[in-house]
């Protein structure tokens, strides 16, 4: 190799006839082939590159909602009563319950899609946010080839509630209690040190 990115940690070999070949540091997906090295250079400062991560993460397919979470949360509810057959025309305590009771539900017959479950993770974080007079912030992850965000709380400690790790836990061991997720304490780390790691955006 010729470098490898600090990014998504990718390769680059440069080729005698100027191009140069992007791989992922996984060698097992597809590679890219750009005719030089400033198309290269181009697209790493715009930090994008023209191929989808692989797999279906809900970081990946809800990015766009995701890098505007604390707009989205009527979205999140409005899409939760419809698919639950809920009706809650606020979000509280009683409408996480409910949405979660009836998530961990679909999860068992496998009907839970990644829009649900950032719903989930928005309702509970808005509910929490305004309990603790927080903030929402994303944080940037990569993928294979280009970045994601995950969804956090920054209270008034300037530390980090991992809000999305706390409902995705529950729901991957089918543990209906809201209050759980609420009360318990973990998941949580300062911000100014996780920023050393994962570039953190406050959002407005």
């Amino acid at each position: 190799m010729d470098s490898q990115l600090q990014t998504n940690y990718g390769f680059t070999f440069n080729l005698n006839n100027g191009g140069v070949v992007f791989l992922p540091h996984t060698f097992r997906n597809d590679g890219i082939v750009f005719e030089n090295k400033e198309c290269l250079e181009e697209l790493i400062r715009q930090d994008w590159f023209p191929i989808n991560n692989p797999g279906n993460s809900l970081y990946d397919t809800e990015i766009e909602r995701i890098k505007s979470i604390h707009m989205q949360i009527d979205f999140y509810r409005l899409h939760l009563n419809r698919v639950l057959k809920l009706d809650f025309e606020e979000i509280n305590r009683d409408a996480c319950q409910g949405y979660l009771k009836k998530i961990i539900g679909r999860t068992i017959r496998k009907l839970t899609t990644n829009t649900d479950l950032i719903g989930l993770i928005a309702v509970f974080g808005e509910v929490l946010r305004r309990e603790i007079h927080g903030q929402w912030v994303i944080e940037k992850w990569y993928g294979i080839y280009n970045p994601h965000y995950k969804p956090r709380i920054l209270d008034k400690d300037q530390r980090l509630i991992f809000i999305d790790d706390k409902i995705l836990g529950q729901v991957k061991w089918k543990v209906s209690s809201a209050d759980r997720i609420f009360e318990e304490e973990g998941g949580i780390i300062d911000m100014k040190l996780r920023s050393e790691h994962h570039e953190c955006t406050i959002l407005e």
